[in-house]
């Protein structure tokens, strides 16, 4: 649906040159919802204006269902009302002059195809009653709440009925219940359309809730692409994984055995790379097990609580091992200075170079 190939976009910054996208490639295949994932200045809102063409691009070329919309060897662009897209931006862009159903008329009374009033109407209506908002069609864009105005934005892409709808942070303005309500309002409604979406975000609950695939960008390259659990699990990088979820990194040199010697004590994981030597030891803190009592088992260290935090469904915990600090997610109660047996299981280890 979507087809990036090699896509360069540089911006002059005084006698610099910065590669806001540095030789990007990715596939959006038809009825999915792809994200991009990154921290601010990774790359992720140019490549997605590229796409909707309210950026030219200095390389490479970009393909929306299978036809070519943009190349720069071949000095051909089409401007962003000709490729068939749908976008919703962060800063919901309702004009307050207008009403809701004038703010989601405007593509379609304005747009290259000209329809008739009857069918202007009869698309608006059926775009506000997927937000929830056909009984507000008349009322001004002003006297909306937030997150109303971010569903009619929404609207306003989905009444034109686009090949693929693409969405720049539109939930960062929300408050955390009105996010995760319009998040899933979101994305039931791209499985029911069918459409192909492509979101940015830097939240990475938000980018795993959503997505089917996540590419997570770092200075205008895309450091891996993958289904959310596979890059939780088993992510390509000490950068990837730091940026999905928290992790806990323990420095150390990889012996003639295949064990590691760290400052907690030795431990046993599986070395896949012969080369590696000095590595960092990645385990995310809901990964570790612990027993108030020695099992025995391997790469097991007594602990000390030193701090402990209730969050309802979990408890976060600050824990010391052998003067090394570490984070822990348990269901169980802890208190501080609590002594207690913290183990990290072999197999839920990463090995990062360092």
């Amino acid at each position: 649906m979507i087809s990036v190939r090699n896509l360069l976009k540089i911006y002059k910054s005084g006698g610099d040159a910065v590669h806001a996208v540095d030789g990007v490639s990715i596939d959006v295949g038809e009825q999915e919802f792809f994200v991009l994932l990154g921290l601010s200045g990774s790359g992720k809102t140019t490549l997605l204006r590229c796409v909707a063409g309210l950026e030219r691009p200095d390389g490479g070329e970009i393909a929306i269902s299978n036809t070519l919309v943009s190349s720069a060897e071949r000095n051909f662009f089409v401007a962003p009302e000709g490729r068939g897209i749908g976008m919703v931006f962060q800063s919901y862009a309702v004009w307050p002059h207008m009403t809701v159903y004038d703010n989601v008329a405007f593509p379609l009374n304005n747009g290259p195809h000209k329809l008739s009033r009857a069918d202007v109407k009869k698309r608006v209506m059926n775009a506000l009653e997927m937000v929830q908002l056909g009984a507000l069609a008349d009322r001004p864009a002003p006297f909306l709440s937030g997150g109303q105005q971010q569903r009619v934005a929404l609207a306003r892409a989905l009444a034109v009925e686009p090949k693929v709808l693409l969405m720049d942070e539109p939930l960062s303005n929300l408050d955390a219940r009105l996010r995760e309500e319009v998040r899933d309002e979101i994305k039931n409604l791209s499985k029911k359309f069918g459409i192909a979406v492509l979101y940015v975000t830097h939240d990475q609950v938000e980018a795993m809730a959503l997505a089917d695939r996540v590419a997570v960008m770092s200075k205008g390259k895309v450091l891996q692409c993958a289904p959310p659990r596979e890059l939780y699990d088993r992510p390509s990088s000490r950068e990837v994984c730091e940026f999905l979820g928290a992790t806990n990194l323990i420095d150390g040199v990889v012996n003639n055995g295949g064990q590691v010697n760290t400052d907690l004590g030795q431990l046993n994981c599986a070395v896949g790379d012969g080369k590696l030597k000095n590595v960092s030891v990645a385990i995310r803190p809901e990964e570790m097990l612990l027993s108030v009592t020695a099992t025995g088992l391997e790469n097991e260290f007594a602990a000390e609580v030193l701090s402990s935090t209730f969050l309802g469904e979990l408890t976060v915990c600050d824990v010391k091992i052998n003067g090394k600090a570490l984070r822990f997610k348990t269901t169980q109660s802890t208190a501080p200075a609590q002594q207690v047996y913290i183990r990290l299981p072999a197999e839920k280890l990463k090995l990062f170079s360092r």
